[in-house]
């Protein structure tokens, strides 16, 4: 895009996106591969030679939020767009419920202006950032519009039956997910599991708080199952609290859970709850139901939490306060960033390195991880946003999308684009 001293003029006095309006595009959706989103609009914006500039809500450096705006200097490469306006507050199905084509129910948008004050070089997930390539803006979203549509995690047909698979594309890579626990519960599973009674499952040599994949503490897939399914009984496990976990005490332990319009909510529940298996004997179990609390003399012992989006899971999860754990999308790595949360192994098994700016897609690769479901895009009539498409062809094999690996190029194991089939080698 070539910009004219007029429309430079015009930008000093209404700010970037109302001079460049008509480059806008919107997306809404999953908060799990968000920052692949971030990340990709720049590899768009520098293959046509342009420069990047991420605006967002906050001032973190290592985490994106929920809302924020990438500006290109020219327009992205293979688009005519030089704006891409991102909410993913409410996670994956807000890709259908706030596209224009689909629920058009309008949400707000972050825009950038001359007042947004200019922030250091990018940490951790956001390691890709140059200093003065990030700006922050406030909270306010002033452009309250509908969305192009955006990612799901999982098919649109888990949200809601109703939906017509022809609307859905394979976006062409794979999500990987983990169990993530703050900093008091997974200091007190490292050192349980040093013990007999904790199953030896961290060697005695590993240092108090140590993050490398051999180190870390480990959770069942029966222990989540019991921690998020709906038994919440006078005999529940979770009135436990911490001695469920821990072999002793009473520590309340607080779910940090997602609203079902969440794709990494339908994720775990359909990877710990068996969602996919419907009918009288499917063994689907229920999700605990948002807001419990339970308490046994007077004392909570178990809560759980809806949190808007992977943000606001992340800051849940970074509380010390009790015990808390929850599910995040691998491309969150709170190494070398100022998040304190970290990840936990899954039936002893590691999805995350412990490692600042890892794959964290490595066992998932090799089909020894397998909480991996293929993201799919919201495409009426399956024509897709031209952003979409864009993003979908600039993604790269390797480290450098965090917790997402090509589906099908980068490892023969996948789910065939049905998520309620298991993960195997196809």
């Amino acid at each position: 895009m070539n910009i004219s001293k007029i429309m430079i003029a015009a930008i000093a006095l209404c700010g970037v996106s109302q001079a460049m309006a008509a480059g806008v595009t919107r997306l809404t959706g999953a908060s799990a591969s968000s920052v692949n989103v971030a990340r990709a609009a720049k590899v768009l914006c520098t293959n046509a030679g342009g420069t990047y500039t991420l605006y967002k809500t906050t001032t973190s450096t290592s985490s994106l939020g929920n809302q924020f705006t990438g500006v290109c200097s020219v327009d992205f490469e293979n688009t005519t767009l030089d704006q891409i306006r991102v909410n993913v507050a409410g996670g994956s199905e807000t890709a259908v419920i706030n596209a224009s084509l689909g629920g058009n129910v309008a949400t707000g948008f972050l825009v950038p202006t001359g007042a947004c004050t200019a922030l250091g070089a990018g940490t951790g997930s956001l390691a890709f950032l140059a200093a003065g390539e990030m700006r922050s803006c406030g909270t306010t979203l002033a452009d309250n519009a509908t969305s192009n549509g955006g990612f799901l995690d999982v098919e649109g047909q888990f949200f809601n039956p109703a939906y017509s698979a022809e609307d859905f594309a394979s976006a062409g890579f794979s999500q990987v997910f983990g169990v993530a626990v703050n900093t008091t519960l997974y200091n007190a599973l490292q050192a349980f599991q040093k013990t007999a009674a904790g199953g030896n499952i961290v060697p005695a040599a590993c240092a108090a708080g140590d993050v490398t994949a051999a180190c870390q503490p480990s959770l069942s897939k029966a222990q989540i199952n019991t921690l998020i399914n709906n038994g919440t009984g006078t005999s529940s496990a979770k009135r436990q609290g911490g001695a469920f976990l821990t072999g002793s005490g009473t520590t309340a332990i607080t779910y940090c859970m997602r609203p079902q319009t969440s794709g990494t909510q339908q994720a775990a529940q359909l990877y710990f709850l068996n969602y996919g298996g419907n009918g009288s004997l499917g063994g689907k179990q229920t999700i605990v139901p948002a807001g419990t609390s339970l308490s046994v003399g007077g004392t909570v012992r178990y809560a759980a939490v809806v949190n808007s989006g992977s943000g606001d899971v992340r800051n849940c999860l970074n509380d010390a306060t009790g015990y808390r754990f929850g599910v995040l999308s691998a491309e969150n790595n709170p190494i070398g960033g100022s998040d304190s949360y970290r990840f936990v192994r899954v039936n002893e098994v590691a999805a995350a390195e412990g490692v600042a700016g890892s794959s964290q897609t490595a066992t998932a690769i090799t089909g020894r991880y397998d909480f991996v479901y293929e993201t799919v895009a919201y495409c009426p009539g399956g024509t897709c946003d031209p952003f979409i498409d864009a993003i979908a062809g600039v993604l790269p094999a390797g480290a450098s999308t965090p917790g997402l690996f090509l589906t099908g190029v980068e490892s023969k194991f996948g789910r065939g684009g049905n998520s309620a089939v298991p993960y195997s080698s196809r």
